[in-house]
């Protein structure tokens, strides 16, 4: 017996949903390896600088104050410092800052977006365009900052929302390879969030460095709109995949050796009092010095 028209249709249109249903489930196999190395390296960090700061900062250089805790007295080596970046041409604070967390609460936060983030455009575009789509909104995010904000700053915050941003381009991009409740989801589901994250950073109350924010958005979602991602592997050619591959090899080549440059200021501003406060008396363009803050406040801890 043959099948009408109106069963044709409607049998064509189970198999395109189920061929979307069989996409999707493909990703999502996919490791994400990549995102548990990042966060690993913000954790170690940010645990790191806290014993340092207590050891080395606080206990050994006589430094505390009110204002930073120990951890972002030893992250002053590495975070975005107006005045350092753009007089002294430390510009490997752009990318450094992106692993410098002000405070536990600010750590548990970006790292709880990275947990979330970072497993599902790992596993939509692979890993190196991963590394590309979070290593230049690292990047932008902190050049944005550094244009737009003349205020010390750091965090993860400006990649992940590069790695928002990617996930909204993924969701309307590929809407028709998608199953309808994922493309809802990742667009007008997500919509929401973004317009409230980012419009709590413009009240006072809340110190949140919105041009790093807003830079990568914009950067994340542009950079993937850029790319094939793993919806069309079959189809990217040979010369696409070793560009994706150099380029995040040259990311990875660029933040190592911000890291190397990161560890020379450390190992420079920190090997005494006098150094410490000459390094990051001044650390933004017309500010007041903040040697009286570094010399006023301090109480030595007990051994």
């Amino acid at each position: 017996m043959a099948l009408t028209r109106e069963e044709r249709e409607l049998l064509l249109r189970d198999h395109e949903a189920l061929g979307r249903e069989v996409v999707l489930a493909k990703m999502l196999q996919n490791p994400a390896r990549i995102t548990w190395v990042v966060l690993g390296i913000n954790v170690a960090l940010f645990l790191g600088a806290w014993v340092y700061g207590d050891r080395v900062i606080r206990n050994q250089l006589g430094i505390s104050t009110a204002m930073m805790n120990v951890g972002q007295l030893a992250f002053l080596t590495g975070m975005k410092l107006p005045l350092q970046v753009g007089e002294l041409g430390q510009w490997w604070r752009l990318l450094t800052s992106a692993f410098v967390h002000m405070d536990w609460s600010h750590m548990l936060f970006n790292g709880y977006g990275l947990y979330v983030m970072g497993p599902l455009v790992e596993r939509f575009y692979g890993k190196s365009r991963w590394v590309v789509i979070y290593g230049v909104s690292a990047l932008l995010s902190g050049l944005a900052s550094y244009l737009l904000s003349d205020t010390m700053s750091g965090g993860a915050s400006g990649a992940i929302y590069g790695l928002v941003g990617a996930v909204l381009v993924f969701g309307y991009k590929y809407r028709k390879d998608l199953p309808e409740r994922v493309s809802h989801a990742l667009t007008r589901g997500m919509m929401p969030w973004v317009v409230f994250g980012i419009g709590i950073g413009f009240l006072d109350i809340m110190p949140m460095d919105n041009a790093a924010h807003i830079g990568g958005l914009v950067t994340g979602g542009v950079v993937a709109g850029l790319m094939r991602s793993e919806v069309v592997a079959p189809a990217r050619s040979r010369w696409s995949e070793r560009l994706m591959a150099a380029s995040a090899l040259g990311l990875c080549a660029l933040t190592v050796a911000s890291f190397v440059f990161w560890g020379g200021e450390l190992r420079r501003c920190t090997g005494s009092r006098a150094e410490f406060i000459g390094c990051y008396e001044h650390v933004s363009r017309g500010q007041e010095s903040l040697r009286p803050v570094f010399e006023g406040t301090y109480r030595r801890a007990p051994r």
